[in-house]
């Protein structure tokens, strides 16, 4: 059997032909969740997105924000390592500060600003011209119609040719077919709001549904329901993560969400992926907290996935 996660750096530029013209939303995609979230500290500012009751205690000081940081922090990998590592979807929450006219990712906690990030995935993809990345825009926080619009045309000005244009025939873009244009980039928008107008992917082009689980078993069970319903000629993120509640974390200050959340769901989460099969009736984009964990054993059990696509026999081109 190949090792199509031999070389994570260039996992698509190496896959055979077959791969290379299979539609995208039949391929098994890596992504991240909370991508941006490597550079918060006790040191950043809450955001706008912390639970109420969150940011009402961090008025009471630095070991407050210690423990925010704890149940904020979801990656240890920047940007640039994710892309390194593998990691091709990237799930963005953005947000302004006041009397700053600059856009920052939040978990809780500020941290880094976007423009830094988006200038280092656009200098992977001019190194990598057969990589492509999905930048799934999830969630906007205090942005009015003027920083939308601003925020488009950043993205526009960064990438420019490099995004691929909104289609709804999603079974004719491949990676040979990106390749050709010269395209590397889907932006995911997933607002609308009034008067702002954009070349980019709606929500509902990339359904994530999200499963709001503590417990393991539950969420595999959730992931699986989901996943008999998912629509196949669409994209799809299968989101792979426990979510704590703003009560489980004040009954669980000392800890953090590595411990309570990400090494709980580990075993349970590469049974589910080991059982999976990319395609027309499978999944597409799997996301995950702290993907360094175990040398990147998340990217490279997805990336991995794939070979039962070469298995199969399919000509998934004409499904």
């Amino acid at each position: 059997m190949s090792n199509l996660a031999a070389d994570l750096e260039l996992w698509m530029t190496n896959l055979p032909q077959s791969l290379r013209t299979t539609p995208l939303i039949y391929l098994a995609i890596p992504g991240s969740h909370d991508s941006g979230t490597f550079d918060i500290s006790p040191a950043s500012d809450v955001a706008p997105d912390a639970e109420p009751i969150l940011q009402i205690l961090s008025v009471l000081g630095c070991v407050v924000k210690e423990i925010l940081t704890q149940w904020s922090l979801t990656q240890y990998y920047t940007i640039r390592q994710q892309l390194y590592r593998g990691i091709r979807y990237f799930d963005f929450r953005i947000a302004t500060k006041k009397s700053k006219d600059l856009f920052y990712f939040v978990h809780g906690l500020y941290s880094e600003e976007v423009i830094v990030e988006l200038e280092e995935i656009k200098d992977f993809l001019e190194q990598h011209p057969k990589e492509i990345v999905i930048l799934d825009c999830q969630h906007f926080y205090g942005l009015e119609t003027y920083d939308h619009k601003r925020f488009v045309h950043l993205l526009g000005t960064v990438f420019g040719e490099k995004l691929l244009p909104y289609s709804s025939d999603m079974k004719n873009i491949t990676l040979d077919s990106m390749s050709e244009d010269q395209r590397q980039v889907i932006v995911i928008y997933r607002e609308s709001p009034p008067g702002v107008v954009n070349p980019f992917w709606p929500s509902q082009s990339f359904p994530n549904p999200w499963g709001d689980k503590i417990v393991a078993s539950n969420l595999i069970d959730y992931l699986n329901e989901q996943l008999k319903l998912r629509d196949y000629s669409l994209g799809y993120v299968s989101q792979c993560i426990l979510t704590p509640s703003a009560s489980y974390i004040l009954r669980h200050l000392c800890s953090n969400l590595y411990s309570k959340c990400f090494l709980p769901l580990e075993e349970k989460k590469y049974e589910w992926l080991n059982s999976q099969t990319p395609g027309p009736t499978g999944i597409n984009i799997v996301i995950s907290d702290f993907v360094d964990h175990g040398d990147d054993q998340f990217p490279r059990t997805v990336v991995n996935l794939n070979e039962k696509l070469l298995d199969s026999n399919q000509n998934l081109s004409n499904a």
